[in-house]
């Protein structure tokens, strides 16, 4: 073995703390240990003891004989800064620490842990945890979790928490058919983080596919990183808990990590190549579904059944996913015909049942003719198929299983994925092992194959645009002429740009900004440009120590002529002198009214987890109640700003609405990609705030700017 990680398959395993107490952590390991026939060393340590389980049980580390890949560490958290001290002079690879009571159980665990890794760093031990549920190989029989009779398979396992993995296995264990390669559990990533579990698992020969549970992750640039890597060339499955305010508090309370804003994680998650799934329950099954289809396309999906109940069901779930249901060919419906010629309907969804007797001699023969058909990417099959012989009885057994074998051979010569929703899926019938063998996924849930065939689709995608070449980049630098005005607002002790060098900072950079000018005084407007005086123009405060104009009546809208612009700007100062008496007033804005149009937000910030992120959405002094915007981390090529417009609810908008010409889309996917590349060349400014923008069919507008200091 030669991965860095390769102690996760340990060739030998010291149990520190190992116990003759049956119930005790420290004799529970050992014995399943032994009863999944690990193939490695076990090297039982108790200076008590000198036989645990029929094993020669050692003092001490330093008397253990040989190499000592990986140490079990069963002992209280109070002892783990010495003993992983002890690990490092014995020259123990890694240590696997099962205790609780660390970062997440407060400041003084939080010290606790810290010296234990500073001793793993003194001693170059790597250490899994601490606070883990364990972790197990089912290649080598290396089961460090306690659980017995952990079924191999191809879907490797990282998880947060121990429970999610109990049902993982669970679902393995009922399924029969899909397995695991190797589980860990991540706990409070002390040493070892999540991207590092996770190229592990992207370099494991045996993991087709890999299901990931998080709640928060210590460097999410990081794992970025890796996900970007890994997705490209094996699927990972992930659910990311902490989705809502409560949530994010529970996560931080159990497993001491930072849950981050969802939106923002669902946006780099899925940016990086996640399948996102939003339900628990979806992780398994997804997995087993998307680590068969090898990134075959399943987007235009077929649905077959013997009644009418389950296809609308599936009708709504394959659509809520954004999934097609193509039409059939003419040559198709004629097969159909011949094979059910009293079915109820035959053009997708094709419903055998009707006057037909139900029967699963119907389904091989139609599923053939289905996945013949051009249009078809995928077959689902909805219904009893692979229970009718819990359903009729003994007598169809044999007749079931015979279809079962045909359309798995059917399936595998048209290579295209096929899926079966079966009401009896738990019922572990011969037909459903059948097709589980031939890697067709059978599931009870309507919801769950539709999730299943969306997973698959989200595969092909992110596996299709791995391929494309894309051109490097270069890290964007600040102009001279943008730096100086960022660094003449910090010598001020400012914490952010005033709206007119905000503006000049956006012209710098190249990104262009309406005609602007700044009243110093109201005598001023004598020197105003023609373009400014004569045309309808939008009077701003400008304060460092107001952000939010509108809230304070800081804004006079379709002022125009010289006298009258002269006269608002005076009773705008006036009225915020009374409103805001404290506020250093700089000056008014004058800038002209924009063209209608459609307002979008256009923002920049840091993500705690993820870093720069770039939003974009329904702009407007309602934005926060809208709250319809997306995100992605920086930088962004051209094809993900598009998606970005494409993802808003208001897209419509966007497209054009009661006899409204579309915006136009080219010169606002550019402004997304200026923002991003400004963002990128001024780390220093912390968050950037155009809102709104107008767009219409001839460009855009920035009619507001905020950029605040980092």
């Amino acid at each position: 073995m030669t991965s860095s990680m390769d102690f996760l398959k340990p060739r030998s395993v010291a149990v520190i703390g190992a116990s003759r107490d049956p119930v005790k952590r420290g004799h529970r390991a050992i014995k399943t240990l032994l009863g999944d026939g690990y193939q490695g060393r076990i090297l039982p340590i108790n200076p008590k003891e000198s036989e645990i389980l029929g094993l020669a049980c050692y003092p001490d580390l330093a008397s253990a004989p040989g190499e000592i890949d990986l140490a079990l560490v069963c002992t209280p958290a109070a002892a783990l800064p010495d003993v992983i001290r002890l690990c490092g002079q014995r020259g123990v690879r890694a240590a696997l620490v099962l205790a609780g009571g660390f970062s997440e159980a407060g400041p003084d665990g939080a010290a606790l842990e810290a010296r234990s890794m500073e001793a793993a760093r003194e001693g170059s031990v790597r250490v899994i945890g601490p606070n883990t549920a364990g972790i197990f190989d089912a290649y080598t029989g290396c089961n460090l979790v306690g659980w017995p009779g952990v079924y191999a398979g191809k879907l490797g396992a990282l998880c947060q928490s121990g429970n999610v993995a109990i049902a993982l296995l669970a679902q393995s264990h009922k399924n029969g058919h899909a397995g695991f390669t190797t589980f860990v559990g991540v706990g409070n990533e002390g040493d070892i983080r999540f991207h590092e579990y996770l190229r592990f698992y992207g370099d494991d020969p045996n993991t087709g596919a890999v299901i990931v549970y998080v709640e928060g992750f210590k460097d999410g640039p990081a794992f970025l990183d890796a996900l970007r890597d890994v997705s490209a060339r094996k699927p990972v499955v992930l659910y990311k808990a902490g989705r809502t305010d409560k949530g994010e508090g529970a996560a931080r309370s159990h497993s001491g990590s930072l849950a981050g804003n969802y939106a923002v994680a669902r946006a780099a998650l899925r940016q990086a190549g996640a399948i996102l799934v939003e339900r628990s329950d979806e992780m398994f099954a997804v997995a087993d579904m998307v680590s068969r289809t090898a990134g075959r396309p399943t987007r235009r999906v077929a649905i077959l059944s013997e009644g009418g109940g389950p296809i609308s069901q599936a009708v709504d779930a394959l659509a809520e996913r954004g999934l097609d249901l193509p039409v059939l060919s003419a040559e198709t419906e004629t097969r159909l015909k011949k094979i059910t010629p009293n079915a109820t309907q035959l053009n997708n969804p094709v419903d055998a049942g009707g006057g037909t007797d139900p029967h699963p001699r119907y389904m091989p023969a139609c599923g053939e003719a289905i996945l013949a058909d051009p249009a078809v990417d995928a077959l689902l099959i909805v219904g009893y198929f692979g229970g009718y012989q819990v359903r009729y009885g003994t007598p169809l057994a044999e007749a079931e299983n015979e279809a079962a074998l045909k359309l798995a051979a059917f399936a595998k010569q048209a290579g295209k994925p096929v899926i079966v929703q079966c009401h009896y899926a738990e019922f572990q019938t011969e037909a459903i092992d059948i097709l589980r063998a031939a890697d067709i996924t059978v599931v009870r849930s309507i919801e769950i194959a539709a999730a299943c065939l969306a997973g698959a689709e989200e595969f092909h995608r992110i596996a299709t645009a791995a391929r494309e070449t894309k051109p490097a980049t270069v890290a964007p630098h600040a102009n001279e002429a943008s730096a100086r005005l960022v660094a003449a607002a910090r010598a001020e002790g400012r914490q952010s740009l005033l709206e007119p060098e905000a503006l000049e900072l956006l012209a710098s950079e190249g990104i262009a900004v309406p005609p602007f000018a700044v009243l110093r005084a109201p005598a001023d407007v004598n020197s105003l440009p023609a373009a400014l005086a004569a045309a309808p123009v939008a009077l701003k405060i400008v304060s460092k120590d107001i952000l939010h104009k509108s809230d304070v009546g800081g804004v006079k809208l379709g002022i125009a002529g010289t006298a009258e612009i002269e006269t608002q700007s005076a009773a705008l100062r006036a009225h915020i002198a009374k409103t805001a008496p404290s506020a250093d007033i700089a000056g008014v804005l004058v800038a002209p009214m924009a063209a209608k149009g459609v307002e979008v937000i256009i923002g920049v910030t840091s993500d705690p987890q993820f870093g720069r992120v770039l939003m974009f959405g329904l702009g407007g002094v309602f934005v926060e109640v809208l709250k319809d915007v997306v995100f992605r981390t920086l930088p962004i090529d051209r094809r993900e700003a598009g998606l970005m417009l494409d993802e808003i609810r208001g897209k419509a908008l966007l497209d054009g609405v009661r006899g409204n010409a579309p915006v136009d889309r080219e010169k606002l996917v550019s402004l997304l990609l200026d923002v991003s590349r400004l963002a990128l060349a001024h780390p220093e400014i912390g968050e950037i705030d155009l809102n709104p923008v107008i767009v219409n069919a001839d460009g855009y507008t920035i009619v507001d700017a905020r950029m605040l200091l980092g």
